[in-house]
């Protein structure tokens, strides 16, 4: 007579096969670890359906964690050092260890991504970035900053949550480096995009403003407009739009014309001195707007609309992708997706002119306006739970 065996046996049965797999170098152990995250994010970037619907990052840690014990620090060397670190994140001490001894050596083909990574395992081993924050300088001054600028603006972040004072000193210590390094050329460091160095002077900028050093924040400022004027070629595209954003902080917000209102009255437009908004520029055919429509309808729950606003602000014209792009339809297809995702949101159609006055270029963007109807912040976010900073300043904004 069949069985069938419990499900927690079959389980274990698979991590047993998987821990039997024999290796004889972390990098081909790693290969196959992270397999299945390299085959769903390949998936992804040929716009394929990947085979789940999350990225398997567990199933890489299941790998990982059943085969770094085959290895031995002492049996690594080389480059393999680099993978047995990669390897060994489940075990962070281990890891931290390994990666340090690949560092010491001359020649480091993974030299840019072990500094990074052994900020992490610092961070990791001790549970503070204060720990790391010296190997990021070094990241700043020498690594490329594209693959990394991500990952130090959420550190920077993370710091400023606790201690805001920290966390501008950090945003000013990068600022600088980035500034720097862009205007001296250094034998084997490459040269840094001015759009780093903007997009890093509008955080700084940010910080002064919230912590009311405005003197401190204007002088940033002007530096940066400075240099964009006697270098108009060096800042495009989102570097442009940072420069743009950080002149409009602590300004009075443009106006956001009304064309077309769904969900609430019709007034001449947004902006109403007395009250906290937040209007978040979307359309229809960007993934992030959409699921950002559900975190703005609870956004709007929490508070009500007593103490905060929030708005969807979109136009027809970049709702064109919608079949057909007539007005009316378009109308319709939005009012489907506020009904269906963000019922306590209003949805303003304004005009072309209204999104460039903000300087919106991808989707989707937030501003956070002040009950003096004054910018306070433009960014891309997509969480405004308390504990992000976006959370933190709409809550302070309110209680002012």
């Amino acid at each position: 007579m069949k069985t069938l065996r419990p499900l927690w046996l079959l389980l274990l049965s698979g991590q047993f096969s998987s821990a039997q797999l024999t290796f004889d170098k972390p990098s081909l152990a790693y290969e196959y670890a992270s397999r299945p995250v390299a085959e769903w994010e390949t998936a992804l970037r040929e716009h394929r359906t990947p085979a789940t619907k999350t990225r398997p990052d567990h199933v890489l840690w299941q790998r990982s964690k059943a085969l770094c014990p085959s290895f031995s620090l002492e049996s690594v060397s080389g480059e393999e050092l680099y993978w047995l670190a990669k390897l060994c994140g489940p075990e962070p001490a281990k890891a931290l260890l390994a990666v340090s001894r690949y560092l010491e050596r001359s020649e480091l083909e993974h030299g840019p991504d072990a500094r990074l990574l052994l900020a992490v395992l610092q961070m990791r081993t001790t549970g503070n970035w204060e720990a790391a924050w010296g190997t990021i300088q070094t990241v700043l001054q020498e690594d490329p900053v594209e693959p990394v600028e991500a990952q130090i603006a959420g550190v920077i972040d993370d710091e400023a949550r606790d201690d805001p004072q920290k966390g501008r000193e950090w945003s000013k210590e990068r600022y600088s480096i980035l500034r720097d390094r862009s205007q001296a050329e250094t034998l084997g460091v490459s040269s840094v995009s001015y759009s780093f160095v903007l997009d890093a002077g509008y955080d700084l900028v940010h910080r002064y403003y919230l912590a009311g050093e405005n003197e401190q924040a204007t002088k940033v400022l002007e530096e940066m407009n400075s240099f964009v004027k006697s270098h108009p070629d060096e800042a495009k595209d989102w570097g442009a739009e940072d420069l743009l954003w950080a002149n409009l902080e602590m300004h009075p917000a443009p106006p956001v014309a009304v064309l077309k209102m769904l969900g609430g009255n019709s007034p001449s437009g947004l902006i109403q001195p007395g009250r906290v908004e937040v209007i978040s520029f979307f359309f229809l055919g960007c993934t992030p707007s959409n699921q950002e429509l559900s975190v703005l309808d609870a956004l709007q729950e929490k508070y009500g609309k007593k103490k905060l606003l929030v708005t969807g602000v979109t136009s027809y014209k970049i709702n064109s992708n919608i079949t057909p792009s007539a007005p009316s339809n378009v109308e319709a297809s939005l009012q489907k997706a506020r009904l269906e995702k963000a019922r306590h949101v209003d949805v303003v159609i304004t005009s072309d002119e209204a999104l460039a006055s903000y300087g919106v270029r991808g989707f989707p963007v937030v501003a956070i306006v002040d009950k003096l109807a004054r910018l306070r912040y433009m960014g891309y976010v997509l969480d405004f739970e308390d504990d992000d900073s976006a959370g933190q300043l709409i809550h302070e904004l309110i209680e002012e």
